[in-house]
């Protein structure tokens, strides 16, 4: 699920690639929480790059001018509709990844001397 999860988010870089939106040049990760609040608003119908810009958070903001150039692009309602898919796919392994996070967590809890023992060799991490 993580794969996937990692195949989706090229394939949102693919799409905006395909829009000539340059997120993935100015963001260190376009999957981000201003990136994704961008995104979100891209899908929604947002064309404004100036507005898209003002969604950026804490370091972000000091790159307000070169996100504005990288989010010139010519974004088409096929490609809205790919991203917003895409997030909600994402959103959903995430969710899903929790969950077998958390099970694995439950079935784990009455092993905890073990596994603290196992993290204690050198290279291993639980």
């Amino acid at each position: 699920m993580i794969e996937e999860r990692a195949r989706q988010h090229n394939r949102i870089q693919k799409v905006l690639e395909g829009a000539n939106i340059k997120l993935g040049s100015v963001v260190s990760d376009v999957m981000g929480v201003s990136s994704l609040d961008m995104l979100r608003a891209i899908a929604e119908g947002e064309n404004d790059p100036e507005k898209l810009a003002g969604f950026a958070r804490r370091s972000m903001k000091k790159k307000k001018a070169e996100l504005e150039l990288a989010l010139r692009g010519y974004i088409q309602p096929h490609q809205r509709l790919m991203i917003k898919t895409i997030l909600t796919h994402i959103d959903f392994l995430t969710a899903q990844i929790e969950l077998l996070n958390q099970e694995v967590a439950c079935r784990l809890s009455t092993h905890q001397e073990d596994i603290e023992r196992l993290d204690s060799i050198p290279g291993i991490a639980t």
